[in-house]
């Protein structure tokens, strides 16, 4: 059994771990009674009454279901920690290993009680867990952070870059922003040695190599802004020209449509489904993202873009046509 300061302790850790008290399970758990636990609480109260530039403004409050939970101004509660945690597992961005370790970090963010619940919850998802890339997370962890570094301090950038094709090449580029999106990490950045040079998007996992050049980025702020707004009109890693396309779509949720098209705007819509018009950096991430919704899409303009989505199925159309062929 604790003494009394060990007791408190515990239970004031607890609170601040987001987990709620209640006032029976406390008494049976810390084996004192009923009436003990009461007067732990008002400890508890009175301490944050007394220091309340201390601790931020903290108050511990009953609830609905008389369980007593402290009203944090920072910190985690256990369900929005369930939810940080959920989210860096359908990200798919970092390897098992590094999860792992950041899972067990925002654990320590919870009591016993609730860090028993949260592995139970990821348990299953842990096991079966596959990172999109191939990445050592670590190395592009701290990537990110010294090019978010040279960013804010507006350095230009030397890059060795592993291209899609496996070829290894050097740029010397300024750095605009770093985002996530689709599975990866991706370095927005205009080339140094090309004027008005478009938005290209570099993998981080893919950098082998980043240093300052030594040189400051010459871009203003308003052209910063302007390039870094780039990223809503981007379908990830296949850069383009940008371009006004307009389709059908008849699929049971316009927001699918709206999620992996930021600068979508319906036209018009009703019972058998919306017209859409959205600007985007047109090329192969575009067609991908059209043809993922199958037939529920039917682009209407430009005709560049029919006839692209359009050779695209002619080709799938002969792809399988050939292996219904050899099968006969």
């Amino acid at each position: 059994m604790l003494n009394k300061k060990d007791r408190l302790l515990a239970i004031f850790y607890r609170a601040i771990s987001g987990e709620t008290l209640y006032i029976k399970e406390l008494a049976v758990e810390y084996e004192v009674s009923y009436k003990t636990i009461i007067r732990d609480l008002d400890v508890i109260k009175s301490f944050l009454a007394e220091n309340q530039v201390l601790v931020g403004g903290m108050q511990l409050l009953r609830n609905a279901d008389k369980g007593y939970r402290l009203a944090l101004i920072n910190g985690f509660y256990p369900e929005e920690l369930l939810t940080v945690i959920k989210i860096l597992f359908g990200s798919r961005v970092l390897d098992k290993k590094t999860l792992n370790g950041l899972m067990k970090k925002l654990m320590f963010c919870a009591s016993g009680k609730e860090i028993v619940r949260l592995r139970n919850a990821c348990k299953d998802e842990m096991e079966f867990y596959r990172q999109a890339g191939n990445d050592d997370s670590g190395t592009f962890i701290k990537r990110v952070w010294e090019l978010e570094r040279l960013i804010k301090e507006g350095w230009e950038v030397s890059v060795t870059y592993k291209r899609l094709d496996g070829k290894i090449v050097e740029r010397t580029i300024y750095p605009i922003a770093v985002i996530c999106s689709g599975y990866y990490f991706y370095l927005l950045a205009c080339r140094a040695d090309q004027e008005d040079s478009a938005i290209i998007y570099y993998r981080v996992d893919r950098i082998q190599s980043v240093s300052s050049s030594g040189q400051r980025v010459t871009l203003n702020i308003t052209e910063r802004q302007k390039k870094e707004a780039a990223r809503l009109y981007t379908q990830n890693m296949f850069m383009g020209e940008q371009t006004r396309i307009r389709f059908l779509y008849t699929g049971p949720s316009v927001e699918a449509i709206l999620d992996r098209f930021p600068t979508a705007k319906i036209l018009w819509q009703d019972e058998k489904g919306a017209e859409f018009s959205a600007m985007v950096e047109y090329g192969r991430g575009t067609l991908m993202k059209l043809m993922e919704q199958g037939s529920w899409v039917k682009v209407l303009a430009p005709e560049k873009v029919v006839e692209d989505m359009r050779e695209e199925m002619e080709a799938m159309r002969g792809m399988y046509g050939r292996n219904l062929e050899n099968k006969q």
